[in-house]
């Protein structure tokens, strides 16, 4: 006797929730240039009909995916909020989940980085839902930090960027370039460190002596 499925092609919300899981695991291996809607009709186990009627079109279902599977919403979620926290403390755990996030999500960011490349539609696509969307996200945390008084005022925008580009140059070289599983220790010296290059900066206090 042939197993239940417990699937149910008549239910929207059902098909709709595959569709855009089996969709995030086939852009994370393909792109968006390489995934099709075929494939991702037969891992959602619905039929190809189905994805167009619910997202009209591939571009509207990688959106889709990348507003509602994004793994920026993993970050949002699950970055710790503690008031009574150092700012140092704050932006070194913030750190911490984001560097946990983009090696969870490794291939995923590794076939859309190259898809985006290659493609120039992909890459606004990228920009504008997900990269965009994160700048934003990590600019609203800076200004506030600054209208609270616990750093020092500047372009918001230009520090949430300096912030983003430190760990992210750190996870390329570190889970990319180097043939080698990740250092815990390793994590901990540089976190720590880009914690004090970004709150202290590197200006020489007046009146030191250079060394």
């Amino acid at each position: 006797m042939a197993p239940a499925n417990n699937h149910k092609e008549g239910d929207p919300d059902s098909a709709r929730e595959r569709i855009l899981d089996a969709s995030l695991r086939i852009f994370g291996e393909r792109g968006f240039s390489g995934a099709t809607t075929k494939e991702i009709a037969r891992r959602a186990k619905v039929n190809e009909v189905t994805v167009f009627r619910l997202f009209k079109t591939k571009r509207a279902l990688f959106s889709a995916v990348m507003m509602e599977r994004s793994p920026l919403i993993q970050v949002e979620s699950r970055l710790p909020f503690n008031p009574t926290a150092s700012i140092d403390d704050q932006i070194y755990a913030n750190m911490r989940t984001v560097l946990g996030v983009l090696r969870d999500n490794k291939s995923m960011f590794m076939v859309m980085l190259g898809d985006a490349w290659r493609h120039p539609k992909s890459r606004m696509m990228l920009y504008d839902i997900a990269i965009k969307r994160g700048l934003e996200f990590v600019t609203e945390f800076i200004k506030a930090q600054m209208d609270a008084g616990r750093i020092r005022k500047t372009d918001p925008e230009i520090a949430a960027r300096a912030l983003m580009g430190m760990m992210q140059s750190y996870f390329l070289l570190t889970d990319m370039f180097e043939a080698r599983a990740p250092d815990e220790e390793e994590d901990e010296r540089t976190i720590r460190g880009f914690v004090s290059v970004f709150l202290d900066g590197m200006r020489q206090e007046k009146g030191a002596v250079g060394k």
